[in-house]
């Protein structure tokens, strides 16, 4: 009966292989299976629960059982659930493991194109990143509190989006309020292709970014610098030239897979460039390209673009900085370059960087930031700072802790952090923490430990 509205930031059950449980059924998982299946698989309007995390099926069932979460079917059934029959229920559970049958879908080639873009790039136009942002990059979710899209019928999917659009600005806790956000950019058009595309994977199918194919169709144009838009990866070019743009996004996007000599933690260059670097007010390549060669007071001289790139490498991924003619660099430089198309010359454009915030109307501080981050970042980031994997895939960056930027990273100054929060942060829910609240989280995550300086400590220069 665990009826879930679906959270496409928070939802579902985890697809695993073994077949095998240890945990004895509890007499209460008899009640279950009359909606949702001997086995936990689901199925039409109710949810498969077989798999999912322990922490994610507790806190659903204790929030039907307090009202945080409404729901006319669940209340009555789990209002008489003491913890210890909801800590049963949650361990028996996710310890099933049906078999995966997804059910066929008529999708036609223009709907699988655009689930498929959903899935594993989202539309930052619209607010909405990429369902394996959150749910892994096979959509089987990411332990302890963020469930599986895979293995969700279609019905039930889209009864959860449209019911979680109705929410909008009304959800009351915080992981259906990212969804709220998230789902208020989705169209009809797009909840039918992404639910009928994920519903349509196989068992471990993993989802794949997909190149769109170039018909040139698309028309470069200068536009204003107070309002540029990139263009779409559709008009990315076929040929060689093509293939480099494409190279330097799949390195921006992945850096730990495809320049993995040069990275020294668990970020990727798109940690804090949101949307592949495309995102506006989140240090945007396309502004970053016009900019260069410029001075820098970090280190008191101009610098070039390459030169700017390779401390990133240095400090925020703690690595070593590739070399100018380095391979990976030059297909990062004409990704940027591409993303620039169209944009002038000569000034700043709007959206560079992030935007600074004024000063704080109390001094930040670090018991505040400490329960602010609890209950707003911890569930991707990890109650220390270590960030979340799912099957060996980095999904959230670690915050603080040997795995995190080092201290000479430009996001350990707290204006940074704190500006980077504000126009960013919660993922996919921008705006949720009030300028106060966003200085106190800033300055508790800038407090922790993590890799020294390498100026401080002789660290790499340049690799090749």
């Amino acid at each position: 009966m665990l009826r879930t509205v679906l959270f496409f930031g928070l939802m579902l059950a985890s697809v695993v292989s073994s077949t095998s449980h240890a945990t004895p059924a509890p007499a209460s998982a008899q009640a279950c299976a009359a909606c949702h299946g001997a086995q936990g698989q689901g199925g039409g309007i109710f949810p498969r629960i077989a798999g999912q995390p322990v922490e994610f099926l507790q806190n659903e069932l204790r929030f039907f059982r307090s009202g945080a979460r409404p729901n006319p079917m669940m209340q009555p059934v789990t209002k008489n659930l003491s913890d210890a029959d909801i800590a049963a229920l949650a361990g028996y559970f996710s310890t099933l493991h049906p078999p995966f049958t997804p059910a066929h879908v008529d999708l036609s080639a223009v709907e699988r194109e655009r689930g498929q873009e959903l899935v594993t790039a989202g539309d930052w136009q619209h607010q909405v990143p990429a369902c394996t942002s959150c749910h892994g990059p096979d959509l089987g979710g990411t332990a302890p509190l963020i469930p599986a899209l895979a293995g969700q019928s279609r019905q039930y999917m889209s009864i959860g989006l449209r019911n979680m659009q109705s929410l909008h600005g009304q959800a009351r806790y915080f992981p259906l309020q990212i969804m709220s956000h998230v789902v208020a950019g989705l169209s009809d058009t797009d909840i039918t292709a992404v639910t009928g595309y994920i519903a349509s994977l196989q068992k471990n199918e993993k989802p794949t970014v997909m190149r769109p194919a170039h018909d040139g169709a698309y028309k470069f144009t200068a536009q204003s610098p107070n309002n540029f838009t990139p263009p779409p990866e559709s008009a990315i070019p076929t040929g060689p030239d093509g293939d480099e743009i494409w190279r330097g996004r799949m390195i921006f996007e992945n850096t730990r897979q495809y320049a993995a000599q040069y990275v020294g933690d668990k970020l990727n260059c798109s940690s804090c460039h949101l949307d592949n670097g495309r995102r506006a007010d989140s240090a945007p390549m396309w502004a970053a390209y016009v900019a260069y060669p410029k001075y820098r007071s970090k280190n008191h001289r101009v610098n070039t673009l390459e030169e700017r790139i390779q401390d990133c490498f240095r400090f925020s991924m703690n690595g070593k900085p590739p070399s100018a003619d380095s391979p990976v660099m030059v297909a990062l430089v004409e990704y940027f370059r591409w993303l620039a198309t169209g944009l002038p010359v000569g000034i700043t454009p709007k959206g560079a960087g992030y935007p600074p915030l004024p000063a704080p109307p109390q001094p930040p501080d670090l018991q505040r930031g400490s329960a602010i981050y609890a209950a707003n970042c911890a569930m991707c980031h990890g109650s220390n700072g270590e960030g979340r994997g799912a099957r060996g895939t980095q999904v959230f960056p670690p915050l603080w802790g040997p795995e995190s930027f080092n201290r000479g990273a430009g996001m350990q100054r707290l204006s940074t952090a704190a500006a980077f929060i504000k126009a960013n942060m919660p993922y996919g829910a921008a705006g949720l923490l009030s300028d106060q609240q966003v200085w106190d989280v800033a300055a508790f995550v800038v407090s922790h430990p993590r890799p020294p300086d390498p100026r401080l400590h002789g660290g790499p220069t340049t690799a090749h």
